[in-house]
Formats: C-alpha cells, structure tokens, sequence
C-alpha cells in the first residue's frame, strides 16, 4: 500500500464521527440493489463527506487484460470536466498494477507531478484534470472488478490516514453490495428469460393445439359432410323423378275417375276413407317441403365445407360476410330456444366491405370462437339470473342490475362490420351478457386460462383467436366490457396481407 501520512487540516472522517458517517454511507449505499443506483450514492456520498472535487467509479475490462475501462459513476465538482461514460485505456496499469491491486493495494498520492509515476499514467491523469488521486480496488470475489477514484483536481492533497480506511471501508461493502446486485441482476435477466422461454412454449402448444384442432375439426367436417352429402344426393336426385311418377299417377287417376265416373262400392269407401281429393292436392305440396328441406341441407354440407376450408391453408382473397354467416349456420342450434335457455337474437350490421386476403380457415375458426364464447356468456346470464342462482350467489350490484333491468329479452349479439380506410376493415362482436371483469380482462389471453367451469372450457379459444388474428394476419384484437353491460370484442385486420405475415 503507498499511504500519505503527513499532517493536514482535520478531515470529516476523523474523530468520533467517523464511523457514523461510514455506517451513514453503508446504509445508502445498501437501500438499493440496482448496480446504478448504488453507485451513484456511493460517488456522491464519498465525494460530500471528503470534500473532493470528483470521485468517480471506474469498471475495468477483464477481456483487455484490465487495461481498458469506462467510468461508469461519477460526482464531480461543476468547474471540473465529467468523466462520466468516458473510456479509458492504460497499457502501464495492465502490465505492472492488475495483480497488485487485486491483491489489496491502495494508492494515495498527493501530488501526481512528483509521485515518478510513469508517462502514459500522467498522460490519462491530465486528461481528467487530476492534481491529486486515492484508488481503491473493487474487488468481485477474488478478481478485480474496478476502482473507486478519489480526484482532487484543484491543486496537490495530502490523504490522511483515517480518510484512507475510510474509504477502504466503504470500497469492502460497496464490492459486497455490486457482487449482490449483479447477482440479482442476472437473476432476474433469467428469471425473465425463463418466462420468455414459457411463453413461447406456450405459444406453441397453442398453435400446436390450433393446428391439430383444425386438422381434426376439417377431418371431421370433411366425413360428416361426405357420410350425408352421399343420401341426400341420393333423396334429391330421386325426388325429381317421384315428382313425375306422382303427377303421372294423378293424371291416371283422374282419367279413370272422368271414364268411370261410378266405382264399384269398394272403391268409393276406399276413396272416402284416404280422403282421395286431399292426397291429390297435398302430395304436391309434401314434394315441395322434401325439396326444400334437401336443398337446406345441402347448403348446411356446403356452409359447413366453406367454414372449415380444409384445402385452403394458404393465403385466399374471401368475402368476410360468408364466413360470418357459415359461423352462424352451424351454431343456428345454440342460438334457437331451448329447455336449457332463451333464443338469442342476432343482430347484423354489415358494411360494405371488400374481398380480403386472409387465411379462411383459422380466420372462421377465431369468429366462431367469438360467437361461441357470446352465446356462452348470454346462457351463464340467463342462468345466473334464475332465482335459486340469485339466491345461492353474492350477487355484485351490477349484476343484479344485469338480471333485473339491463338484460334484453333474448340476449343479443350484434356483429357489425365496416371498411376503416383503405387497408384495414374492423368486425365487432358484441354481446348483451353480464360482461367481463377488469382483473380478468387481462389474462383473457392467457393460453389455459378460462373463467369456465371446470369441463366447459379448455383457455385455448381467445388464445387461438389473439394468435390467429395477431400473429397470422398482423392484425389487433381488443376486448371493451363493462360489468353488467355485456362485453365487445373488435377485430382489425388489414385487406392486403404484408410479406411480414406471409407465413404459409
């Protein structure tokens, strides 16, 4: 250790004082565990309590051999230059001071000018104005982390002995509390990228799951559609000929009625008792209801082949109404009265809007789970607002506001759709439920969450929608509900796909 001991006016960390006003720095320094934080307290604290003109921390370079470094704190005087973030590199240091300052040593020099220090070191001390410098190691473990400089700018400074350990003092805690605070930095640097890594795990098991829920729901839409589109081919196609048979045998009939006007006894109680005239006028109307009833389910079959587009993974330029409508074809079962709830009203509000570039499929798939998850909330009202449910359940205010006055009879869900301006179109889909509360609305997104009993939902739908309209088609999904005002989901999606999104 180089010490300068002589005689000098009382320094602030003499006397009784001194180690309340290390305690007092100690204490500082340590409310905090962010590295730039305490380093800065550390500089200014020292720096007010020996009266320097700066004292600054410098962090030295491993990879260099520690001969470069940047100051990386710094409290100095206003008429002295700032050394703040300035690089240093000193090929003396490296070679004949690393091994000694990680051993412990400590330079006191009162005047840079008559200490024989060498050139180069000169050279770097000019640069920052130094007449006078105190350098203690900061050591991380057994390796040298940086020093805490001390500067007296103004002229030459004798460093007495209690300012020395005091400063060393200072130097042994502020080296545990940067070993601590790059400890907690790198925690949290892992803690955050193990999150990251389980949220891109459970991105893809969500898309994993998309993907295998679409294969199986198109495989299955393909079979049912083929299983029923092959009989009611069959019915169709041999109505047409019935049709002519029936008419035949009528005009038969007729001609037998008009050249043998008086039947024998048999015939006529026959002829009253199948109400012969009412078979002949009605027959025609029964093949009409079949046709119609066939032709309903094939466009079912054809509705339900557009809404799975199982062959078109690809990019298709599409008419967003038709999709809509597919969606509400095959969920026309929920939306109709039955034991377990009200019919539900569906309200369309369309705009005129133009073909879009988009993936059918998953683009159909993220609507239907909108409208699935809007028919779900309208039956959990209507359920909620039976009175054994009243009575059975703490009830918020504006829920029982939702029961007894704002709920519509039926519940609706209201799709508008507009053009916003010449690249991007919105789909709403909004609902008359008990609506969504705030501390829930944020995890809407969450693969597996789900505000569902148990059973009724797997957390998978909203996450599949968000990726699906986020991710695929670079668009945005928002979600606006309002307790006991029914809830709003708002898809924007651009008309043209950008070759950011050009996935598959």
């Amino acid at each position: 250790m180089i010490f300068n001991t002589q005689s000098h006016s009382k320094s602030p960390c003499q006397g009784p004082e001194a180690q309340a006003a290390l305690l007092n720095v100690v204490a500082k320094v340590r409310q905090s565990l962010d590295l730039d934080t305490l380093l800065k307290t550390t500089a200014t604290e020292v720096r007010h309590l020996l009266q320097a003109d700066r004292v600054g921390i410098l962090r030295l370079d491993p990879a260099s051999g520690w001969g470069d470094g940047k100051f990386v704190a710094e409290d100095v005087a206003a008429e002295f230059d700032a050394a703040l973030a300035q690089q240093v590199s000193d090929r003396c240091f490296r070679d004949q001071y690393v091994n000694q300052y990680q051993q412990g040593r400590i330079q006191a020099v009162s005047d840079v000018y008559t200490a024989g220090l060498s050139d180069c070191h000169l050279k770097i001390l000019a640069r920052f104005q130094v007449r006078a410098n105190l350098l203690v190691p900061l050591l991380d473990g057994e390796k040298l982390w940086g020093l805490l400089c001390i500067h007296q700018c103004s002229g030459p400074r004798q460093w007495q002995q209690a300012e020395i350990e005091f400063v060393s003092h200072v130097a042994t805690h502020l080296s545990v509390a940067i070993q601590q605070a790059e400890l907690l930095a790198k925690t949290q640097q892992q803690s955050a990228e193990l999150s990251q890594l389980l949220h891109e795990l459970q991105v893809a098991h969500t898309q994993l799951a998309q993907q295998e829920k679409l294969s199986s729901l198109g495989q299955l839409a393909a079979g049912i559609a083929h299983e029923i589109n092959n009989p009611v081919s069959f019915i169709f196609g041999n109505l047409v000929h019935f049709a002519h048979f029936s008419r035949d045998l009528i005009k038969l009939l007729n001609c037998y009625r008009k050249h043998y006007p008086q039947p024998v006894p048999e015939i006529q109680a026959l002829e009253a008792t199948i109400d012969l005239d009412f078979l002949a006028t009605d027959i025609v109307k029964l093949l009409q209801s079949m046709k119609a009833g066939a032709q309903r389910i094939q466009k079912t079959i054809l509705s339900l082949r557009n809404f799975v587009r199982l062959d078109e993974a690809a990019l298709k330029t599409v008419d967003i109404h038709e999709g809509i409508d597919n969606a509400l074809l095959i969920l026309q079962h929920r939306l109709q009265r039955h034991p377990e709830a009200a019919e539900i009203e569906v309200v369309k509000d369309y705009g005129l809007l133009p073909l879009v570039e988009c993936y059918p499929g998953k683009l159909n798939q993220a609507i239907m789970s909108l409208l699935t998850n809007a028919i779900d909330a309208l039956e959990e009202g209507m359920m909620s607002c039976q009175l054994p449910a009243i009575a059975e359940n703490n009830l918020t205010l504006e829920t029982l506001n939702y029961c007894m006055l704002d709920q519509p009879k039926p519940g609706k869900i209201i799709i508008r759709t507009a053009q916003i301006d010449s690249q991007w179109i919105e789909i709403v889909i909004a609902d008359t439920g008990p609506g969504i509360a705030e501390n829930l609305r944020d995890r809407l997104y969450d693969p597996f969450f789900t505000t569902k009993p148990i059973g009724q939902g797997t957390g998978l739908g909203l996450a599949i929608s968000q990726q699906t309209i986020v991710v695929d088609h670079g668009g945005r999904l928002e979600c606006h509900s309002e307790l006991g005002k029914g809830t709003e989901f708002h898809i924007r999606i651009p008309i043209h796909q950008s070759p950011a999104c050009l996935r598959l």
